[in-house]
């Protein structure tokens, strides 16, 4: 049995040998990752409604407080990155509350 050591060498050997040869074709992968989006107080009312939540269910999926809910929707405060994207993904709908509850 090869110990890992022996396999990254031989694959690292193997990859500037191929960055050596022009006629190899290379596959680029591109990936575009969408901005944060920013929500106001009552966009984020909204989507709450429209997923048909209270503010403390609406809370219990993001893992925060019902306090930190109330802020968001009054203004008080904003929600970070990845709260962000999730109000993105329930605006979308790509995900739905109901079933991550």
């Amino acid at each position: 049995m090869r110990d890992a050591y022996s396999i990254l060498t031989d694959a690292l050997d193997e990859a500037m040998q191929d960055a050596k040869e022009p006629c190899l074709k290379r596959h680029v992968a591109v990936t575009h990752i969408e901005p944060v989006r920013q929500y106001t107080a009552s966009k984020i009312k909204e989507i709450r409604h429209r997923a048909g939540v209270t503010q403390e269910l609406f809370a219990r999926f993001f893992g925060v407080s019902a306090k930190t809910v109330e802020a968001w929707e009054a203004g008080r405060n904003t929600p970070s990155g990845p709260s962000s994207r999730l109000l993105g993904l329930i605006e979308d709908e790509r995900i739905s509350i109901a079933n991550g509850i």
